[in-house]
């Protein structure tokens, strides 16, 4: 282990080592001088020191090195000086990120150059056996050689910088920051297994802060600053989860910020709890779960009628057709018909802990049924008055499907109104949270609905009837289909 007087000693030495390209003995000197316990007190020159090492590791991609130095640059400078560790920690960040972003462009570029030019048979033979036996294109091998180690190191980056910051109230600006910078890199490069790793390093951060309570500098979440910083990340981190379509980490998600709400007793903005509720609409519409779906829609539109005035007309029509909708697609019938006890059980467990998520404060004494159930929250959505304010063709649906008895002529008047209802929908306009509205995904459900309340009716009619018949009167479905909705009831 080398020894300096002064710090600048080793600076000038690495500079030193590195003009003769003796890089790795470079670094091994300024590892030296930061880990020792002769220079623990905080001065520009360990700033320099610091930049240079950081180089250093980037330039040999050496992610170990990087963290210890970050580790005792942080003990240095926690109580004296942490704006040079934030500089440092962004300089990091920065290098790592451009080394990235250049092998993916020479990866690119080595990828246009094959594309242009026909080098087959300028090619060698042992470089075309070597491409038949491993399978691997001219981008699959510039790809591992060149983009994937860099990778590899911008995601040992960020997982670094997290462990250094994390829980740490001095810095939890940064910690934020760099969380985000991780969704994005996982977003824009479809990094799905990182962002699993990612989202559980961050829950594992979080229950640590809660676990231990007596840490020095730890972040204090009833504190407004801190706690939308932690909300922050949490809400990016379930919009990243829906865009790369990880529905179950996507509800874990969902389940994080929840139990934040829950830690700190406290309703985040409602802009950002109109954000909750729209990706728990996509995520209970992915998942099948269409009562809970509805129940969804239901919160976002009294959260969007009740705190945004700028609100149009035509958005609160469209989006009150879709709660209206939702909660019609729900099957009409008792799909637990038969279940045992166990399963009646695990199932009011599971719609309680849904109605929790929802927003919904259940009895939890009230049987499995009347907890939540379609026609409860039919009849809220009448009693509330959204009735009045969809259009009008999900008026005329609603009606017939839910109140009239025309068994002969249900699906003549049922088919017009899906097609006109299937072409509604579309972006919203700035002044709504509510991104877009497609009214069309409902269509399926309803027709299923339809061809239950077409058979129910004819049953009432007629005791028997000849199934070319009736197939005439259910034009939505196929016959296995319907012969299915059948047996449902």
């Amino acid at each position: 282990m080398a020894t300096f007087a002064k710090p600048e000693n080793a600076l000038k030495r690495a500079e030193e080592l590195i003009n003769v390209g003796q890089k790795q003995d470079a670094l091994q000197a300024l590892h030296d001088l930061i880990t020792s316990k002769r220079h623990r007190a905080w001065q520009k020159t360990l700033e320099r020191i610091m930049f240079k090492y950081i180089e250093l590791c980037v330039d040999m991609r050496r992610g170990r090195y990087a963290k210890d130095g970050l580790i005792q640059y942080r003990i240095v400078c926690q109580q004296v000086n942490v704006t040079s560790l934030e500089e440092v920690i962004k300089h990091f960040m920065h290098l790592s990120t451009e080394r990235a972003e250049m092998a993916r462009n020479q990866a690119q570029a080595l990828e246009e150059a094959l594309d242009v030019e026909d080098l087959e048979a300028d090619k060698r033979p042992e470089d075309l056996m070597l491409s038949y036996v491993s399978g691997e294109k001219g981008k699959d091998r510039s790809d591992r050689e060149l983009v994937t180690p860099w990778f590899k190191f911008l995601w040992e980056t960020y997982r670094t910088v997290l462990e250094i910051l994390r829980n740490n109230s001095k810095l939890e600006a940064l910690y934020a920051m760099t969380a985000h910078r991780a969704f994005q890199f996982c977003k824009q490069y479809k990094r799905t297994t990182e962002f699993r790793r990612l989202c559980e390093i961050i829950r594992n951060h979080l229950a640590n802060l809660n676990k231990y309570r007596d840490q020095r500098d730890r972040p204090d979440l009833s504190a407004p600053e801190s706690l939308q910083l932690y909300l922050d990340t949490r809400f990016e981190q379930l919009k990243i989860a829906t865009e790369l379509e990880l529905w179950q980490e996507a509800f874990r998600s969902v389940e994080d910020i929840h139990g934040l709400m829950c830690m700190v007793k406290k309703t985040p903005k409602p802009s950002m709890m109109v954000v909750y509720y729209v990706k728990l609409t996509e995520i209970f519409w992915v998942s099948s779960c269409h009562l809970h779906h509805a129940y969804a829609w239901f919160k976002l539109f009294s959260l969007q009628k009740s705190f945004n005035k700028n609100l149009s007309q035509k958005d609160l029509q469209l989006i009150a057709s879709s709660v209206v909708l939702a909660a019609m697609s729900v099957d009409p019938y008792d799909n637990k018909r038969g279940a045992s006890h166990l399963e009646l059980e695990h199932e009011k467990e599971r719609n309680l802990r849904m109605a929790n998520l929802i927003g919904f404060i259940i009895d939890p004494k009230l049987e499995n049924r009347e907890v939540l159930s379609r026609s409860s929250l039919l009849a809220e959505l009448v009693t509330k008055g959204l009735l009045t304010c969809v259009t009008q063709e999900v008026k005329d649906l609603y009606h017939l499907l839910e109140h009239e008895f025309v068994p002969l002529d249900l699906a003549s008047k049922v088919q017009p109104l899906l097609a006109k209802i299937s072409k509604l929908g579309g972006k919203l306009s700035s002044a709504s949270s509510v991104p877009e509205v497609h009214l069309s995904q409902y269509v399926p459900a309803l027709e299923k609905l339809a061809t239950v309340r077409l058979l129910q009716q004819v049953s009432h009619v007629y005791q028997t009837m000849k199934i070319d018949s009736l197939s005439k009167m259910i034009p939505f479905l196929t016959f296995l289909l319907w012969k299915r909705s059948l047996l449902m009831l």
